[in-house]
């Protein structure tokens, strides 16, 4: 009798189907959700989830991370470009050419009057006149490439007043910034807009509350090496105060310890000021273990004109998220920090999902920017589009991923309808294939990922928002005499 192969009988034919039909939803993120688990290859999930309209929605659990000790020592070699030549005009985009940049958009022309207007007084040495730039973003800004060269060039343009914020402890293993010394012990605990979620929605400047009851440190200095982030003279200590608020000491090498109390009546922002000499300082926070300490993060700034620049980016995060920020804790936030632009760079998370619902997402783009402008009425706001990102065809060709495309013609729309400047930073980049390219440049610009650029290409990117920046600030300075209506000269 002959014995066919084992694997042609019914039973093993019916298992290939069933194994087929599940395999199916494991071929496309739309059918994310009929998958009966999560693929390798996936996100983790428990931040967020993709509905039915194929927008992503944030979910999860309240509750605590528990941090591990870290260090954040290392410099990272990020030389300055060469000044490019170029004869002056007063066009903003002609001027932006001329600098070998892509010139920010202004659907109003008096969007960036607020940043412009104090950038002109820092540029005069006006006692006191600090500009601070805060940078919102995901990933790409959370290693303070793109961000630390814009502040680098900045400050050497306009003068250093201080490396500004910085987190508590690090929330993600990819938290970094450039000129500065920074470590932390276990035993803090993180609650962040990308999950765990706190249930007050208090999450501080950066969007990360750390607390403990427990006995924790962390530890602030400037830099020990390079031209950059070598001098401060406050330090700024963000926190919470509330009912349940623990003690913390501030010691400072050479001075008497202060004490920190976040005891008060009722949850609030906070911020305690520390001053030093001018010039290399650093500061340890110390928790007591007597009651709940929430510390947001520190600033590192100077008494001296000059520009400050906070690069608040978050790994996986999506704007979407900040509905989770309660809108008057941010206001209070802003008011303590007192920002002259604020910048939006999302999309990197977003360019994971295999399409987007337009209006949903132009709704919750526009919610985000009417909140920041509601928190810091007196600043300019930016949207900075995000940068290509690659996928390879079926032929192993690297290739714009679709969605970016529409990403950043979405964003564009919400700046114009709300009235904020717009950078488009893909096309600055170089537009549809820029990542094809960037990856096999030399020096390499882009990883192989195909998602972030390497410290090399993030210098370019960092390089090109300055002279977008910097450009329109000169063209501004040109035509001050064409200010609002019924104002003078615009500074």
């Amino acid at each position: 009798m002959e014995v066919g192969h084992p694997l042609a009988g019914k039973t093993p034919r019916t298992l290939a189907v069933m194994l087929l039909v599940l395999a199916v939803p494991y071929a496309s993120p739309r059918l994310r959700d009929y998958r009966v688990v999560a693929a390798p290859w996936d996100k983790p999930t428990g931040d967020t989830t993709t509905t039915s309209s194929e927008f992503v929605t944030p979910v999860g659990k309240l509750g605590d991370a528990a941090l591990k000790a870290s260090e954040n020592k290392a410099s990272v070699t990020n030389a300055l470009p060469a000044a490019s030549d170029g004869r002056p005009t007063l066009d903003a985009v002609a001027l932006a050419k001329v600098a070998g940049s892509l010139a920010v958009e202004d659907p109003t022309e008096h969007a960036l009057d607020a940043f412009y207007t104090q950038l002109a007084k820092t540029e005069r040495k006006e006692p006191g006149a600090v500009t601070r730039v805060l940078h919102y973003g995901d990933s790409v800004i959370t290693s303070d490439l793109i961000s630390g060269t814009a502040r680098r060039l900045m400050q050497a343009r306009f003068g250093d007043a201080g490396h500004g914020f910085i987190l508590t402890a690090n929330p993600w293993e990819w938290y970094f910034h450039n000129d500065v010394m920074h470590t932390a012990s276990d035993g803090w605990n993180a609650q962040r807009i990308t999950g765990p979620f706190v249930s007050d929605k208090m999450y501080g400047l950066g969007g990360v509350s750390f607390h403990t009851a427990g006995a924790a440190s962390a530890w602030f200095s400037t830099a020990d090496k390079g031209d950059y982030g070598r001098s401060v003279s406050h330090f700024d200590i963000y926190y919470l105060e509330q009912p349940s608020g623990g003690d913390a000491d501030l010691v400072i090498p050479g001075q008497k310890t202060l004490l920190l109390s976040t005891r008060g009546e009722q949850k609030v922002s906070r911020m305690m000021t520390v001053e030093v000499p001018d010039g290399a300082a650093s500061l340890s926070i110390r928790t007591r273990a007597s009651g709940d300490v929430r510390i947001f993060g520190v600033a590192l700034e100077r008494e001296k004109p000059g520009v400050v620049y906070d690069a608040l980016g978050a790994n996986g995060a999506r704007a979407r998220l900040w509905e989770g920020m309660d809108a008057d804790h941010w206001s209070e936030q802003m008011a303590l920090r007192k920002p002259s632009l604020i910048i939006v760079q999302y999309g990197t998370n977003e360019s994971e999902d295999g399409s987007i619902n337009g209006e949903a997402y132009e709704r919750s783009l526009g919610a985000l920017v009417e909140k920041l402008k509601a928190a810091a009425p007196a600043s300019s706001v930016m949207i900075c589009a995000p940068l290509d990102r690659g996928e390879k065809s079926d032929t192993g060709e690297i290739r714009t991923r679709k969605i970016v495309l529409t990403l950043v013609e979405l964003q564009r729309k919400v700046a114009l309808e709300h009235h904020v400047a717009f950078w488009n930073t893909f096309e600055a980049m170089g537009g549809q294939g820029a990542f094809a390219r960037w990856v096999k440049a030399s020096p390499q610009l882009a990883s192989w990922d195909l998602t972030h650029p390497t410290p090399a290409g993030a210098q370019v990117i960092g390089d090109l928002f300055f002279k977008a920046l910097t450009t329109g600030f000169a063209a501004y300075r040109g035509n001050a005499t064409k200010g609002p209506p019924g104002s003078g000269a615009r500074d």
